[in-house]
């Protein structure tokens, strides 16, 4: 059981963990990592919560060299506060994100958290650390999946769960890199979506309203299952479906070439160039991450239910405060 009454000593830090897969989040005390050679500690000032966060959580993720207890996250957005043997391309105080490990452990719903110096970058420096942190997994995996549908100026792209954390920012980056772009979405969803640069907007409960967008060049799955599958009727002979959810690739694969339409599956890795184009574009003001909601460490367990849910708009911010003086 974590003990959560006492602040961390110089030695600890407070940390949200399962204690078994499956089990409620839990805060308490653990070890403060050190940064091993090549690596950097960030002193978290925020993080964000991914579904893939949950999937992990309950031992049903990418990643199975997960070990109990299990801190979860990914997405880093703090300050430097201590560097490793060899590394000069930062210093002790630099504002920093990325996306940290993936998909090994990286455990960043924590005050401290180690990574290699090459997966983080400089911050956009129009945002908070809150914003920067709801950008490093679902930005580079919009960008990603982008690039796995190929050249895009010119073409009509249909983006599936446009409202979510992916597919709020996979609008956007399309519209920068010159596409037409359908965003499915509940209605409650179309006005801000619009906002953001989706040139039209379909209710995706309604069947109909679907079928009426016609062709498409490409589609960006953020759903899969069986609405995804749906997405093979509106994608044009020679176009392409990059997929998210790879449990549902197989039945991708095994449809796509009857189609005339390729399927790809795309797990993100970190990629400091993207983050560092995406900074640009944030910076720019052509792209803009929607937090949607933040919560304090403490209440890491409500900022995933907040995701499970499916209700907001964005993404779900998990804030990291300094930690006391031991």
């Amino acid at each position: 059981m974590i003990v959560g009454a006492r602040r961390p000593s110089s030695s600890t830090m407070r940390a949200a963990r399962h204690e078994q897969w499956g089990s409620p989040l839990e805060i308490g005390d653990v070890a403060r990592p050190e940064p091993a050679a090549g690596e950097i500690r960030i002193a978290m000032r925020a993080t964000s919560v991914n579904p893939i966060d949950m999937h992990t959580g309950a031992n049903s993720g990418y990643e199975q060299s997960m070990r109990l207890p299990c801190i979860p996250g990914w997405d880093v957005a703090g300050v430097v506060d201590a560097v490793g043997y060899g590394v000069t391309r930062y210093a002790v105080g630099d504002r920093l994100y990325g996306l940290a490990w993936f998909p090994y452990p990286a455990g960043t719903y924590a005050e401290y958290t180690t990574v290699p110096a090459y997966q983080l970058v400089p911050m956009p420096k129009s945002v908070s650390f809150a914003e920067a942190a709801c950008l490093p997994m679902a930005a580079v995996t919009a960008w990603q999946m982008l690039d796995a549908v190929g050249p895009l100026a010119g073409r009509h792209v249909l983006v599936s769960g446009a409202s979510g954390g992916v597919g709020h920012l996979a609008v956007q980056l399309a519209v920068a890199r010159g596409a037409t772009v359908t965003a499915l979405a509940r209605l409650d969803h179309h006005v801000t979506l619009r906002d953001l640069g989706a040139h039209a907007c379909v209710d995706y409960t309604d069947p109909g309203a679907v079928t009426a967008i016609g062709k498409v060049d490409a589609a960006i799955d953020l759903v899969g299952y069986e609405f995804g599958a749906s997405l093979f009727d509106r994608v044009t002979t020679g176009g392409t479906i990059a997929l998210a959810t790879a449990w549902s690739i197989e039945g991708y694969r095994a449809v796509a070439p009857e189609r005339g339409i390729r399927a790809a599956s795309c797990l993100v890795e970190p990629d400091p160039m993207a983050l560092t184009a995406i900074a640009e574009l944030v910076d720019s003001g052509a792209v803009r991450v929607v937090v949607g909601a933040e919560f304090e460490l403490a209440h890491a367990a409500a900022a995933q239910q907040w995701v499970r849910d499916r209700r907001g708009f964005g993404k779900a911010a998990i804030v990291v405060h300094p930690p006391e003086p031991a």
